[in-house]
């Protein structure tokens, strides 16, 4: 049995807010599936998908546009989350995080990166950015540390069958690591790709559980489960 949510059943509003916000999150989180039916340019494998917004790239607002959709989603998530999460510690801290990584969507997508396309659809970034070009590098950094954190954090409150989903991001974003190590030293941009996909898949199945955990709690209360 899960914990179960504050409040009277006057919340249900604020729980299908809280719920809808974390599948528009998700949708923008996998906007960057639209690279398989849009004409990018850019190598799957070899290139993050931070490289899609680039400015001059093809359909770089459309792909600016969705990681901005996804933070927004975060960010405005964390007041109906908080109003009916769990009266534990560890819960707020996760609502804490979804938020803050909402923020950093938010960074990347306003500052978005700086790089040069080269042959191979590999987009190398520029080696003397900006201020907006390092501080989307800062926050991308972060994103790195948030899509393993995030998962982290539920397992510490989440029990039973409901680790399996949280579980499975943190093998997901501990595959992604070891890519990006493995790119270091085969060789700069060979795996970065499959690793920013991968931490985003990540992260987005993490918050699908979220909104599996509202809707079955909020179902729970609703039939009178104790």
């Amino acid at each position: 049995m899960l914990p179960e949510l504050r409040g009277p059943t006057t919340l249900t509003a604020v729980r299908r807010v809280g719920m809808s916000l974390l599948v528009i999150a998700i949708i923008g989180q996998l906007g960057w599936v639209a690279e398989f039916v849009l004409s990018t340019d850019m190598s799957p494998s070899r290139t993050v998908t931070s490289a899609l917004a680039v400015p001059g790239q093809p359909y770089a607002p459309v792909f600016r546009a969705v990681e901005l959709v996804a933070g927004v989603a975060l960010v405005l998530a964390v007041p109906p989350l908080l109003r009916i999460a769990p009266v534990d510690n560890r819960a707020r801290v996760t609502v804490l995080l979804l938020g803050m990584l909402g923020l950093l969507y938010l960074v990347r997508g306003i500052c978005p990166l700086e790089c040069q396309p080269m042959a191979g659809g590999v987009c190398t970034p520029d080696p003397d950015p900006s201020l907006g070009g390092q501080l989307h590098i800062a926050a991308s950094i972060l994103v790195n540390v948030f899509c393993s954190v995030g998962p982290v954090a539920l397992l510490t409150w989440w029990y039973g069958r409901w680790t399996i989903l949280p579980t499975v991001g943190v093998v997901l974003g501990t595959v992604a690591w070891l890519l990006l190590v493995l790119d270091d030293v085969v060789g700069p941009g060979e795996f970065a790709g499959l690793a920013s996909r991968g931490q985003l898949i990540s992260e987005s199945i993490v918050v699908g559980a979220g909104v599996a955990y509202l809707h079955r709690t909020g179902h729970d209360r609703a039939g009178g489960v104790a």
